[in-house]
């Protein structure tokens, strides 16, 4: 049965509208986060304002940041493992500081708060998933495969792979503006292991872990004393 002139024309004209409508909601893009970097001192670490209002380093501590913290307090640590001024691997200023220990790390924060004024702490695990994801799903924030030069892990395609850290920000930022978001340093966290706070859980893999260990779901954890040169640190601000 042939359709009338009158048919025809509403049913271009109902197809025209529903082509409209779709091509509109493909359109329909969310802003970009963009969060303002800011530092507290000129040797502080370079901090985010997420959404959630976490704020937190945006990139793991460097050897530099660090390195003003030693010259201020004289710090430094006896006993067995890796220093973080003699890693066994290939590092400069810009790569993160490594070989330091949970207690080590807490005492950079605890000085970072009588420095600026602000309240400095390791952050959690949920903290450290939340940031580390940019609010992306799967695997890692890029996607379901590790893929090709994407971070520093023991294949994930960089020059680093499997050899040392890389300097921060080797690779994309996340979409919450995180450099290595996940790989080339654990991160230590406050979270207790369960049972005993003798040991802390780290986040994130490393520069020698396997792919793997990158994924947020992924914890580990040592002994608040034992430093590798694959545990880094990252810090969270409040305000007092």
């Amino acid at each position: 049965m042939s359709r009338t002139p009158a048919i025809s024309a509403l049913l271009a004209g109902l197809t025209a509208l529903l082509i409209a409508k779709a091509e509109a909601q493909v359109k329909l893009v969310l802003p970009k986060f963009e969060a303002e970097p800011f530092r507290d001192c000129d040797t502080c670490p370079t901090m985010l304002t997420l959404p959630s209002g976490l704020q937190i380093s945006q990139a793991p501590v460097t050897r530099g940041e660090f390195s003003a913290f030693v010259s201020a307090t004289g710090f430094s640590r006896e006993g067995w493992g890796c220093n973080w001024n003699y890693a066994h691997i290939e590092q400069t200023d810009d790569h993160p500081v490594v070989c330091v220990t949970f207690l080590d790390a807490e005492k950079y924060a605890g000085w970072l708060s009588e420095r600026t004024g602000h309240s400095y702490r390791l952050p959690t695990v949920e903290e450290m998933r939340y940031a580390a994801m940019g609010n992306e799903s799967g695997n890692y924030w890029w996607g379901q495969a590790v893929g090709s030069n994407r971070a520093n892990c023991a294949a994930c395609g960089s020059q680093w792979d499997g050899t040392s850290t890389s300097p921060v920000g080797a690779f994309d930022s996340n979409p919450f503006g995180l450099k290595d978001a996940v790989g080339n340093v654990w991160i230590w966290t406050s979270d207790c292991r369960e049972g005993s706070c003798d040991e802390r859980k780290l986040i994130g893999g490393s520069w020698s872990s396997p792919p793997g260990d990158l994924r947020i779901t992924k914890v580990i954890w040592n002994e608040v004393d034992v430093p590798f040169n694959t545990y880094g640190i990252r810090v969270v601000r409040e305000e007092r």
